[in-house]
């Protein structure tokens, strides 16, 4: 059996009222859809400000990256992630918690 990746989720300052205030997180998931997943199970509510409602798509303003590449360019949410992976989301600017 395989197990998923592990990933670092870098997090906003605007959302880290969501993570107890941890401005990282480390997650695991075969694709940054799956991290997601379980960072919104570990910090509930983290995924609700950061993507659209029914959508796979960012909120505005809103970027995803995985390493240095915005996924939206990529695979959006199902782009695979390897091992040790960094992801990182960036608030719309003027944002506050």
């Amino acid at each position: 059996m395989f197990e998923s990746p592990v990933v670092s989720v870098h997090i906003p300052l605007a959302l880290r009222c969501h993570t107890g205030g941890a401005e990282e997180v480390t997650v695991s998931g075969d694709t940054v859809g799956d991290a997601f997943s379980a960072l919104d199970h570990e910090h509930p509510g983290v995924l609700g400000r950061v993507l659209e409602p029914g959508s796979a798509a960012p909120r505005a303003g809103y970027r995803i990256f995985l390493g240095s590449q915005n996924i939206m360019v990529l695979q959006g949410l199902d782009t695979p992630i390897g091992t040790e992976e960094v992801v990182s989301i960036v608030a719309p600017a003027g944002l506050s918690n």
